[in-house]
């Protein structure tokens, strides 16, 4: 035997190899190097602390000179103690617990450190949700280090303890993720996409029918649940925006649940949680009826994961109401759902994890799930939409809701997708370098990400199932439920073919978090200390991060920092103090001033021969009647001779005192929304009986002429 293998009797190595003390060298790097982090740290919350002392700039500039000279003598003896430190460990097998040791002191420090300077950020009523990451980064390295040492020891009462910590840590990570998604409720209301979902209820809870009493090309199952909300606890912007956050909460909740299904780890679950909780609290798309229908296609999944592990019929049926409800809110969502139910139940019946089972009797097990399953998503969707079609017209849902979306819609706001090879020449272009860079990359990896993350899942799945058809292991229940997920996803991504941009793109983001991290989790737990493995993995785990985590949170923070939850931004009584855009309030008030309370307005564009999105917002802000069925002025309807035709006789049966026109310009999509229809026939009408009376900030107000 090798005296390089041999022991002594205190369990120290005798002449311990060259590389062991290459490892203790390298770890003593870097902890200085961490040790100059926590020196600038300090350095910093100290120079912080001095603003809100009363010293005069004599003393202050002595307190830093000091500081400093401090600091460095600190850092002389961290380097000093720690070389002898890890050198003497090597030969006593301990140079991995002693560097864990020196990150949990280097971690309390900087931890302490960035505590203080939230307590001052918040002194200054300035805080900066980075530096609460910061702060959560700097525990999460604390609590790494300190299980390292307790490994070490292998103590029970720590293990106990450490389990407890574990279930701490879950509901906290659970309850931020929470608090993230609540935190931007103030944000400016969106004029078009969320007055849509405002003046949808809102007119529902006037007694008008979807699709047939205004013009519409989305479900209205969001119109309709907001309308009860506004019966229940009145007409508010906030209402709505309060339901939209709960929704959202639920949303990622399931999220995590699902996550914990497929990924079989509370643990590993808040991966996807806290990028989906994160994702979700920056998309400032409040009303958007995706959120309900993704809650629910979300919890179809979930309920056939459980039908998955007990066998249980009456998990099915949920799974099939869920499907159901999930159309009432978007058609397409609704069917992807069922595809991604679909996929589940073909595999768990054909792949059988009973080997003895012949192919009729995984047909017919088959069979009779999917029927479980589709019957009452069948019966409920039959149900909403023969009710909707009785009393709007059923050539009119079948118009609205799917030729339309398919045809019109494509033309007139399809959004170009990114290229195989990033445009490079964009940082040539005007602007901010940093901006245009990051906007490309990001547009081009949400696009491309998905792609790949599905094609990785889905090969490995095809290699587990062709083992298992050779007699191989056994196709896991995981499998099927990841399975199950990248057909879920490759739905999502295709609904955001239709018009891709961040916000479309959003649902497939949300699937492919958790694929992340079961692709991850198929790595055996050795293979993670080679580190040709462990490296290239953990590099290409920055970009998902950066794009998925990093950036959106970022943004959030701006968000914040410029709209606080506990702000109030608007006097209007429906407003529910959310920002307005600029001269929206002013408009709305100068309207209560001279206009009745029960005269109708028309919100449209100073031109619509070329439209591309009016604000519908201010209907609802305003409180009062709207003058036409067209309160969405969409691109290829309301530039067509026709619909102007039939505005112009609304209008004139109508006859509404005032014109609320927004003066934002046409983006000139790379789409058919650019160019103008060359029909000015409602123009020409505004034009000849109403002139303009008010400008304020991006509104211009027009009365009508005696």
């Amino acid at each position: 035997m090798s005296s390089l293998s041999r022991r002594s009797s205190g369990h120290e190595l005798v002449n311990p190899p060259v590389r062991a003390y290459v490892a203790a060298y390298g770890l003593w790097s870097l902890t200085f190097l961490v040790g100059l982090v926590v020196a600038f740290a300090l350095r910093d919350v100290l120079q912080m602390a001095m603003v809100f002392t009363t010293l005069d700039r004599y003393a202050v500039h002595l307190f830093n000179q000091i500081s400093v000279v401090v600091l460095v003598v600190l850092l002389l003896v961290l380097l000093v103690s720690t070389e002898a430190y890890y050198r003497s460990g090597v030969a006593r097998r301990q140079v991995g617990v002693r560097f864990a040791r020196v990150m949990g002191i280097l971690a309390l420090i900087l931890a302490a450190a960035q505590s203080v300077r939230l307590l001052l950020e918040v002194s200054a009523g300035a805080v900066n949700l980075l530096s609460v990451l910061i702060l959560v980064v700097i525990l999460l390295v604390y609590a790494g280090a300190r299980a390292g040492v307790r490994r070490s020891t292998q103590a029970s009462a720590a293990t106990r303890s450490s389990s407890l910590a574990q279930r701490v840590v879950i509901v906290a990570t659970l309850v931020a993720g929470a608090v993230l998604i609540v935190l931007p409720i103030k944000y400016p209301v969106n004029p078009y996409d969320e007055g849509l979902a405002l003046v949808g209820g809102w007119r529902v809870l006037g007694g008008d029918v979807p699709l047939r009493d205004y013009w519409a090309i989305y479900p209205p199952g969001q119109s309709y649940v907001l309308a009860a909300l506004f019966g229940i606890a009145g007409e508010n912007l906030l209402v709505e925006r309060i339901y939209d956050t709960l929704v959202r909460i639920l949303l990622a909740l399931v999220i995590y649940l699902v996550a914990v299904q497929v990924l079989r780890s509370w643990r590993w679950a808040l991966a996807p949680y806290l990028a989906g909780a994160v994702l979700l609290a920056s998309a400032t798309f409040y009303g958007y009826a995706v959120f309900p229908a993704l809650l629910l296609g979300f919890s179809a999944l979930l309920l056939s994961f459980r039908y998955l592990a007990t066998g249980h019929g009456r998990w099915l049926v949920g799974t099939g109401v869920a499907t159901g409800v999930t159309a009432f809110f978007r058609l397409d969502l609704g069917f992807y759902t069922a595809a991604a139910v679909g996929i589940l139940l073909l595999f768990t019946c054909l792949i059988s994890p009973n080997s003895a089972a012949g192919w009729g009797m995984r047909t017919r097990r088959l069979l009779l799930a999917s029927m479980a399953a589709a019957t009452p998503a069948a019966l409920l969707i039959l149900a909403f939409y023969g009710y909707l079609g009785s009393v709007a017209g059923f050539d009119t849902v079948v118009e609205h809701l799917l030729v339309f979306p398919a045809t019109t819609f494509r033309a007139v706001r399809h959004l170009p997708y990114p290229s195989l090879i990033p445009d490079w020449s964009i940082g040539s272009a005007e602007g901010s370098i940093d901006v245009r860079l990051a906007r490309m990359l990001g547009d081009y990896l949400r696009f491309y990400i998905p792609l790949l993350v599905s094609a990785l899942a889905t090969a490995l799945l095809g290699v587990s199932a062709v083992r298992t058809g050779r007699g191989g292991p056994r196709f896991a229940s995981t499998d099927i439920m990841a399975a199950a997920l990248v057909g879920f996803g490759a739905g999502m991504f295709v609904q955001a073919l239709s018009r891709y941009d961040e916000i479309h793109v959003l649902p497939a983001s949300l699937v492919v978090g958790i694929l992340i991290s079961w692709l991850v989790r198929q790595i055996p737990a050795g293979r993670w200390l080679d580190p040709w493995v462990a490296a290239p993995v953990i590099g290409l785990l920055i970009v998902p991060v950066s794009l998925y985590f990093v950036s959106p949170y970022s943004a959030l923070n701006d968000i914040v920092r410029n709209f606080s939850p506990l702000g109030c931004y608007s006097s209007l009584p429906r407003a529910g103090c959310v920002a307005l855009l600029p001269g929206q309030e002013d408009a709305v008030q100068i309207l209560d001033r001279q206009e009745p309370a029960d005269g109708a307005i028309y919100a449209g564009l100073p031109r619509h021969d070329n439209v591309f999105a009016n604000d519908v917002s201010i209907y609802f802000l305003a409180g009062r009647p709207i003058a036409t069925r067209y309160h969405e002025l969409h691109p290829g309807v309301t530039t067509t001779q026709a619909v102007q035709e039939e505005m112009v006789a609304e209008l004139s049966a109508q006859a509404p005192q005032w014109l609320v026109f927004i003066t934002w310009g046409n983006p000139n999509e790379p789409n058919a929304s650019r160019f103008s229809s060359g029909v000015t026939v409602l123009d020409d009408y505004m034009r000849a009986r109403y002139v303009r009376a008010h400008t304020v900030g991006m509104y211009e107000l027009w009365r009508r002429q005696p």
